[in-house]
Order: C-alpha cells, then sequence, then structure tokens
C-alpha cells in the first residue's frame, strides 16, 4: 500500500508539499498540484481521513439529525421521499468529500444530547435538522458554541437559523382555497404529523386561514392527526364519518394518506371526485399512480440545497444573517378533486 511518502519521492516533492495539496491548507502551484494527484492517482494512494483531520481539524462528515429510529420518517410507505432526500444531500457531499452520519436522540432531560456531543466532539463538521420542531434546547446550544447547522423544514422566527423549506402555510392555503373554488365547504384535514412538528402546525394554519377567508369556520371533528402510512387516510376516514360530520373534500397531509383515503371509498362504493375530494401532499409517485391533486414538496431539492447552504457556514470566514430559503412549489391537479366547479350535494 503506497503511503504518502511514496507520493512525495515520485512526485519530486516534500512530504508537508503533498499533504497542502490534498487539504488544501497553504498554497500549492498549479503544475505541481497537477503532478500531484497524477502520482496519487498512479499510485492508487488513499488518503487517511482520521491523520487528515488531525492537520485540517476537520472530520469531513456532516450528520443528519432525524427524530429517533422509531419514528415514522423510516416508515415512507410506497414513495421513496427520504431517499429523495438523502440523494440532495449526499450529491453535494459527495463533491465536497464529505461522509453523511445519520442521528437521532430520544428526549431524555437526564442525559445529555447526542446531537451536541457530537458537536463538541468534533465527530462532525455540521449539522441538517429534519422535521424540526418546538424544542429550541439543542438550538440555544449550537447557537452558543456557533456550531453550522441549517433546518430542512421551517425556521424559529425568534432564532438566528439558516433554513430550507417550502411554504407549508402558503402551500396548504392554496390546497384549502382550490377546493373552496370547487364548491366544497366542509373540507377536513389531516396532519401529515404529530402537531409538535412545524409543518403539521403551518400546514393547519393555512388550511384554517383559508378557511376562516371564506367565512367558514375550522371543525374540530374534521381534523385528525396522521402519520405517514395509508392506514392513517383510512382511519382518519373512519373517523370523520363516525363524527356526525362528513366532509365533501379533504386536506390529507401525505400522498400516502391520501391513498388510504381511496381505499375507503372504495370499500364502500364512494365516488372520487364527486362524494368525497382528495388533496394532498408531496406530488409523488404515489400521487401520479393514483391520479391523486397534490402539492409539491421536492425534499431532493430541499436536501440539495440545505447541504450546499450548510458548506458555506463551514468554510465561513465572517459571520452573517441566517437566510431561509423557500424553494418554489406548486399545486398539480389530477382527478382526485376535479377541475369543474360544482355544488356541494352534501350541504
Amino acid at each position: 500500500m503506497s503511503t504518502i511518502k511514496d507520493v512525495a519521492r515520485e512526485a519530486g516533492v516534500s512530504i508537508s508539499t503533498v499533504s497542502f495539496a490534498i487539504n488544501g491548507t497553504a498554497p500549492v502551484a498549479p503544475e505541481t498540484k497537477k503532478r500531484i494527484f497524477e502520482t496519487i492517482e498512479r499510485l492508487n494512494y488513499q488518503p487517511n481521513s482520521a491523520a487528515r483531520g488531525l492537520v485540517t481539524r476537520k472530520s469531513n462528515n456532516i450528520g443528519i439529525f432525524v427524530p429517533h429510529p422509531d419514528s415514522s420518517i423510516f416508515t415512507f410507505s410506497g414513495n421513496q421521499l427520504f431517499a429523495n432526500l438523502l440523494q440532495g444531500i449526499g450529491e453535494v457531499a459527495g463533491e465536497k468529500g464529505y461522509n453523511l452520519l445519520l442521528a437521532w436522540d430520544r428526549p431524555d432531560k437526564e442525559k445529555p444530547s447526542k446531537v451536541i456531543e457530537l458537536a463538541r466532539s468534533g465527530s462532525v463538521d455540521g449539522l441538517l435538522f429534519l422535521i424540526p420542531n418546538h424544542d429550541h434546547t439543542i438550538i440555544d446550544q449550537l447557537i452558543e458554541i456557533k456550531f453550522p447547522f441549517v433546518f430542512m423544514g421551517n425556521h424559529y422566527s425568534d432564532k438566528p437559523v439558516d433554513s430550507v423549506d417550502i411554504d407549508n402555510f402558503q402551500a396548504s392555503y392554496e390546497c384549502a382555497s382550490h377546493l373552496l373554488k370547487l364548491g366544497h365547504k366542509r373540507i377536513a384535514f389531516i396532519s401529515p404529523g404529530p402537531l409538535d412538528f412545524l409543518v403539521s402546525e403551518d400546514r393547519y394554519e393555512g388550511y384554517s386561514s383559508a378557511l376562516k377567508d371564506a367565512y367558514i369556520e375550522p371543525d374540530e371533528r374534521l381534523f385528525y392527526v396522521g402519520d405517514d402510512s395509508k392506514a392513517s387516510g383510512y382511519r382518519a376516514m373512519e373517523h370523520f364519518f363516525a363524527s356526525g360530520e362528513s366532509p365533501s373534500a379533504i386536506v390529507a397531509g401525505r400522498d400516502v394518506q391520501a391513498v388510504g383515503i381511496l381505499k375507503y371509498a372504495k370499500e364502500r362504493g364512494m365516488d372520487i371526485p364527486r362524494d368525497i375530494a382528495v388533496v394532498s401532499f408531496e406530488n409523488s409517485q404515489l400521487a401520479e399512480m393514483y391520479d391523486i391533486t397534490s402539492y409539491s414538496t421536492d425534499l431532493y431539492v430541499i436536501g440539495n440545497n440545505a447541504a450546499k447552504m450548510l458548506f458555506k457556514l463551514i468554510s465561513r470566514k465572517k459571520e452573517r444573517q441566517p437566510q431561509n430559503v423557500v424553494i418554489p412549489s406548486e399545486l398539480f391537479v389530477r382527478g382526485s378533486c376535479g377541475s369543474v366547479s360544482r355544488n356541494d350535494p352534501l350541504s
């Protein structure tokens, strides 16, 4: 196995010059750098990442912080959303020569956060957060130690936090407004997850605002806390029709929930969209397969932009104001809600 000494000897330079070229810690003439990397390739030299980290004081790792392992984020049913997110992040990390570490934490007031331990130990050079919630504890600690991190999701308005997301409030407002324009009045809402997730809160607020702007007061009987499973959409339908205030249309938090809604409707001989109109989120392959009207939430683009933002933070020389990037998105109208206005037969 070739060593850095072999590379230096073959390239006719010092060991420190090879180190400078590999790590970018000092200027190296272009011709010399070219000769060094040609030698590295010819000798199939593999720089030791641990040793390189001692020189550069970098781990060449970034962490992706997700909810704890039994969270539904790991059980996306029938789609590739999480894979798309990782692909978007991984492409940027690969270009930078970085590895991805998956990190999670179960809330435990008696133990220090594993995420903070990762940051303080130098095991990662930056963190990406998926599905942020209202817990400020970790964020406050990262800000205090000036550690680079970016949210893939809504940001805290009162915190100096960088984030990348779609406008979930506006997206949900447009979904509900679309159904209102089609003549629906009793519109139910299924959250994409627990309400302590900011994405769930934002989408519920957008849905509620659209109804209120149409002089319709949201009905708590037409609200259901969902997750990312078909069963979630099915159970929501059972809940709505058992409440005595059955909806004529539904805003579902995820495409997979909408599939569960369609399953319930089919079993009971209900027509889509005449009896129940459905709008959901993600615009995934499921939406195309089942002809579901859906609002795009491109996690590949979100992950890609978040990773680029994180590497800018890692390499920054001066402090700057936080950036909150909003990814453009749109409603893709399909057969699950119809595109022609009609009167609500259940009114």
